[in-house]
């Protein structure tokens, strides 16, 4: 058909361009341009698969990328469709009228005017990314409760009397469920050794929605931030999107340098770091730099972003005590998530903030999302005060320990002339070196052209030469299918030579 001639001319393997992302540019651009027409039903995965000579998963993920922006939509048991109102159309109808005169001077066509810092969010977080192999950071959706989960919020309607209604129907508490809020504060005591009340305790659509407002909260223009380098890009786009000037700082076996943070940042107004587990290196920080930035924030009257997201995934020896913990409440604004212990769906996170800032943060969240769906946070509460949660942990804790011995012995057996796996003590994925002369980008690049996502640790780093590293995830992945994905990588990398 005319649609798969047009696609296998411009199809090139090129590594600067992933097959996939020039099959989702060829589809989008004849649906944008008219060729190929909305509600024309699209050949299978399959058999474009075959026609253009690439993996099935590669389509995959130009389906689903496609689908999620608007441009496909699957029907159950007939297959994949243009959509009928293409996302184009659908901007060019809703798009409200500009006045002339503002058109024409100009004040709207720059990006800058409009999104100021967001306009630098990175693609990274731009995007759905489904659990292919080895996505990083991504939990056992197969080994989830769902009938428990389902069961629960039957019961719920089940007894749904008049009070029940009103609240799950009405309005919610910006601060979050009371009753949500007191497990966390229970869950979070026990296991992180944390002292905080519920009232402590703030729910968000997500940690990076509390990353975002503490950004707005405690920053001024031109105020810089400590991040660490490589690290989490969603604190940079933050930071940079309120105006603030995020400062890389390197880390080592002991985490953030908070020696170098000071001399790069002397009048620093905030640190973020992930002293459990640092994403994405794996280090944990030490017990002697905690108290070195927890002293640091107490002389400069700084700030810290503790990002705990995924400490109850430990699998030998004892936690080191929580910078919240350590500070005991003064200093640092605690983060935590439900995306990694139960699933990303949710949109369900939580800070802990000291007893200062409670009135500020909770004022803030009612301008911001307002609050959190309440029927989410009433089933979560109840998983946790019925003990289901403590329970999946530890079933997962143990799953991810198998997981992760497979993955190591799979790719010591079957990659071990290309790169070199090390163990984690802590999470959902492991980092690997490369051999010399692969390249962490090169590699991730060639993988996603046989539908696999490696991440290259250089994607997240500033000014720290990373390139020779990448991370394997393996917590949302069965043996096989590890196996299966450990074979693709190998012929990625015979491939590269």
């Amino acid at each position: 058909m005319p649609l798969l001639d047009a696609l296998a001319l411009n199809l090139e393997r090129r590594p600067d361009a992933p097959l996939y992302r020039q099959i989702y540019d060829g589809l989008a651009a004849g649906i944008i341009g008219g060729s190929i027409k909305p509600g024309e039903r699209l050949p299978s995965t399959r058999d474009l698969a075959q026609a253009l000579g690439v993996s099935r998963n590669t389509i995959m993920l130009a389906f689903e990328q496609l689908t999620a922006e608007g441009y496909l939509e699957g029907l159950s048991g007939s297959g994949t469709y243009v959509s009928r109102e293409p996302p184009a159309e659908r901007v060019a109808r809703e798009a409200p009228r500009i006045n002339p005169a503002i058109r024409a001077a100009g004040s709207l066509e720059r990006p800058f005017d409009i999104g100021g810092g967001l306009a630098h969010v990175p693609a990274t977080l731009r995007y759905m990314r489904r659990p292919v192999p080895f996505r990083s950071n991504f939990p056992a959706l197969d080994a989830f409760p769902v009938q428990l989960w389902a069961k629960l919020a039957a019961d719920l309607y089940r007894r749904l009397d008049a009070d029940i209604a009103n609240h799950l129907m009405g309005e919610g508490d910006p601060q979050g469920y009371g009753p949500l809020r007191e497990a966390i504060a229970e869950h979070v005591a026990l296991g992180r050794g944390i002292a905080c009340t519920a009232a402590n305790v703030i729910i968000f659509a997500g940690a990076q929605q509390a990353v975002d407002l503490a950004c707005r909260l405690l920053l001024m223009p031109g105020d810089e931030v400590v991040c660490e380098d490589p690290g989490y890009d969603g604190v940079y786009a933050s930071v940079i999107a309120t105006g603030g000037v995020p400062v890389p700082v390197p880390v080592d076996a002991d985490g953030l340098d908070v020696s170098a943070a000071e001399r790069k940042a002397p009048g620093a107004r905030m640190a973020y770091v992930s002293p459990s587990k640092q994403f994405p290196l794996g280090m944990a920080l030490s017990l002697e730099r905690r108290h070195q930035l927890v002293d640091w924030a107490s002389r400069s009257n700084g700030w810290i972003l503790e990002d705990d997201y995924d400490s109850e995934f430990r699998y030998s020896g004892r936690p080191l005590p929580s910078l919240y913990g350590i500070d005991r409440g003064t200093r640092v604004i605690y983060l935590g998530t439900f995306s990694k212990t139960l699933f990303p769906a949710l949109r369900l996170g939580f800070a802990i903030v000291p007893t200062a800032l409670i009135e500020a943060f909770v004022s803030a969240r009612t301008v911001v999302g307002r609050y959190s769906p309440i029927l989410e946070q009433v089933l979560v509460a109840r998983f946790m005060k019925e003990g289901h949660f403590a329970s999946h942990v530890r079933k997962m804790r143990k799953l991810y320990a198998q997981r992760q011995a497979h993955l190591l012995h799979v790719v010591e057996r079957r990659l071990g002339d290309w790169l070199m796996a090390t163990p984690t003590d802590t999470g959902m994925e492991v980092v690997a070196r490369l051999a010399p002369g692969l390249g962490g980008r090169a590699v991730s690049k060639a993988a996603a052209e046989h539908g696999l996502e490696v991440m290259p640790i250089s994607s997240l780093a500033r000014e720290t030469d990373v390139d020779d590293r990448v991370t394997l995830g393996f917590s949302a992945f069965t043996p096989e299918q590890i196996d299966e994905g450990v074979e693709r990588l190998r012929t990625v990398l015979v491939g590269m030579g």
